[in-house]
């Protein structure tokens, strides 16, 4: 993974720079300490010169320029800004030498700054005494791509594969402020994603564009679901100069794709278990009905070993019956009875039961809430339902036992106000290859489980405007409920 370079406690406190860099979008910025370090530059003297950070950062200015107003840094302290502020108070001419060894030529306006830790540090505002390039890629690509907000934009030379600007959304996605990944070479950036590199190299090399190619970008356990389109920058002659990379974030879309074919698979096995459901329930109560018959002669007859196979199949018929209703409850949910519901009112409900059946599995239950929670719009019973099997799914997990903690508390603002409930479980977690399926019909982890019982809820609190989702942690696994007030 690539670092940036370390920097002093001037360099990472700075802040004045980014207001000079917002208030003056057409200035390259210098920050540069007592001993005429730099310590801080903006992203256009980057693009402008060609350097990126690493080159830069707490290095003499004499790297830059070789003007004799910076020659003599044998002043300690900060006399020696304050000896140079005085040999210049107006701006001054300055030939600035770029990476490529060309003379950059601008107007330098020092000025003199308190450091948030202590002592002084000089901004330089470089003015341009040429039309400002950008480069001619830029020029072409437009500066209004690389200040859109909703995509992610770099810029990409072909020759050198390096960053020749990004925009804010990309360097948010890539997890390094801008002025560290300017010029930079992008297979740094690209580390953990070598397959799309290659992808990106192939379409520079061979002159064809990559559309809507699906990635997903892991960065700080963080992942983004992404297209990547790749589009090329042909030079005057005809021949590729350069290409521009555009990330559009689709995490909600692809979320919403999977609610979609989930629902869809539920109605698919709702409509076939609505119209077997009849045709089972008959049989079942007839089998039923002649099996109690068996058992009570058996008994009468003293056949012991054979009144327990009737008991067997007695409870194996409840377990079909059990599993019919499950079906029917995703095709055809009761009528719900929305009303105004007090969700720790529900809790308080239903806390004995979870204690009690906490007990059994040597499983301690604690509920804690954040203050005063909200009313909900909500079916209290279904919503009681929904509570109960997620706190009997984490219960049964812990088979050595172990802590159930639910948690209720308020998130968001505004529309996006919602009444979350955390229940955290010490068990082993969910398995990786199922925690994405966990809410599918028949995904279980149980030996004798249906996998119905979370595909109910998830259904449960769609009609309330809600969600659950399902995370392992280190100790083991958390469901959220949420619900809007």
């Amino acid at each position: 993974m690539y670092e940036i370079p370390q920097a002093s406690a001037e360099q990472l406190s700075f802040q004045q720079i980014g207001k000079y860099s917002e208030q003056l979008p057409n200035t390259m910025i210098l920050a540069i300490n007592e001993r005429a370090e730099i310590i801080q530059c903006n992203s256009l003297f980057l693009k402008e010169t060609g350097y990126t950070a690493a080159d830069i950062l707490l290095r003499s200015i004499q790297v830059i320029t070789d003007s004799e107003r910076f020659s003599n840094t044998e002043t300690e302290g900060s006399a020696a800004l304050e000896q140079f502020q005085q040999l210049s108070v107006e701006p001054f001419p300055l030939a600035l030498n770029k990476a490529s060894g060309d003379l950059l030529r601008v107007t330098c306006m020092p000025i003199l700054n308190k450091a948030e830790t202590g002592g002084n540090y000089m901004l330089l505002l470089l003015h341009s005494l040429e039309p400002l390039s950008g480069g001619s890629l830029v020029q072409q690509f437009g500066e209004t791509m690389l200040s859109d907000d909703h995509i992610g934009v770099i810029l990409l030379d072909r020759h050198t594969r390096s960053i020749i600007d990004i925009n804010p959304l990309a360097s948010q996605l890539l997890g390094f402020p801008k002025t560290s990944i300017m010029n930079e070479i992008l297979m740094k950036f690209f580390a953990n994603a070598p397959n799309e590199y290659a992808l990106i190299c192939q379409s520079l090399d061979e002159g064809i564009p990559v559309r809507n190619y699906p990635l997903t970008w892991i960065f700080e356990d963080r992942h983004t679901e992404l297209l990547m389109d790749v589009g090329l920058l042909h030079s005057p002659p005809g021949g590729v100069a350069g290409a521009y990379i555009i990330f559009k974030d689709v995490t909600n879309l692809r979320s919403l794709e999977k609610q979609v074919l989930r629902s869809d698979r539920l109605a698919m096995i709702g409509q076939v278990a609505a119209g077997a459901a009849h045709e089972i329930r008959n049989p079942l109560t007839a089998i039923r009905g002649f099996v109690q018959i068996f058992r009570k002669t058996t008994i009468e007859r003293g056949m012991n070993k054979e009144a327990e196979y009737t008991e067997i199949m007695l409870v194996e018929l409840d377990r079909i019956n059990e599993l019919v209703n499950e079906f029917l409850m995703l095709s055809k949910p009761r009528k719900t009875m929305n009303e105004w519901v007090n969700v720790e009112s529900v809790m308080r409900e239903i806390m004995p039961i979870i204690a009690s059946e906490g007990l059994l599995y040597g499983v301690t239950v604690s509920w804690t809430s954040e203050g005063q929670l909200p009313f909900v719009t909500a079916d209290h019973e279904m919503l009681k339902q929904v509570y109960l099997n997620i706190c009997k799914n984490g219960i049964e997990a812990m088979t050595q036992g172990g802590e159930l903690t639910i948690k209720g508390y308020t998130a968001g603002e505004g529309k996006e106000r919602s009444l979350v409930i955390d229940f955290t479980d010490t068990g082993p977690g969910i398995l990786e290859s199922i925690i994405d399926r966990i809410f599918d019909p028949f995904v279980t982890t149980k030996a004798n489980g249906t996998g119905l019982g979370l595909s109910v809820c998830q259904r449960i609190m769609h009609d309330f405007g809600g969600s659950i989702r399902a995370v392992s942690t280190e100790i083991g696994s958390c469901f959220t409920v949420d619900l809007p007030y």
